[in-house]
């Protein structure tokens, strides 16, 4: 035989939002983490975090002239200073010179400066970017303007200037290494 069953009785509690319960606990945690925080800086530094240390008011001399800041109207000028290393130096100012006979000077010509050109270019951007490819492989070019012979702007992308073949050699491997081709262009200064 069975037993009868009571009816279970349904529980009309529910649980009560503890949404309040969130907002104040965040707010008990910053409070004890600024407590914590100021007790540190004190425990560390051994004064009060919060206060300037205490200074005493300057008072200003009345005997003692104020103090003259170099590059003011009559102040006297900075003296310069003997620094033994010109003298060991063969070329420095202090060095002893030798006096040789004066050398005629050759007659004047006209030097013709070499230049590697590795690009020209109508927009000035592209000019750029390949002067900044050039530099992240570790080359100083410099873009210069221009006409071409039919008028036109150009923006050439030079390195140099080299006074011989034999000084533009290496630069020329660097750049064969780093995939850009360049031309040897004469211009004079």
């Amino acid at each position: 035989m069975s037993r009868p069953r009571k009816p279970v009785k349904q529980s009309t509690n529910r649980p009560a939002r503890s949404g309040g319960g969130t907002v104040i606990g965040l707010f008990i945690g910053l409070v004890l983490g600024a407590v914590f925080a100021a007790g540190a800086a004190w425990y560390f530094t051994r004064a009060n975090p919060f206060q300037a240390p205490p200074t005493s008011p300057r008072v200003p001399d009345a005997e003692r002239p104020p103090v003259a800041l170099p590059g003011k109207p009559g102040d006297r000028p900075v003296v310069k200073q003997d620094f033994q290393f010109y003298k060991i130096l063969p070329q420095g100012e202090g060095a002893q010179t030798e006096s040789a006979p004066p050398a005629t000077p050759p007659a004047p010509a006209t030097v013709e400066r070499l230049y590697l050109q590795v690009g020209a270019f109508e927009d000035p951007a592209e000019a750029d970017n390949l002067k900044a490819r050039l530099a992240l492989a570790g080359i100083d070019a410099s873009a210069q303007r221009g006409r071409s012979a039919d008028g036109r702007t150009v923006h050439r992308v030079r390195i140099g200037p080299f006074s011989s073949p034999e000084e533009m050699a290496p630069m020329r491997s660097r750049l064969a290494e780093g995939g850009f081709t360049a031309t040897v262009v004469r211009a004079a200064p």
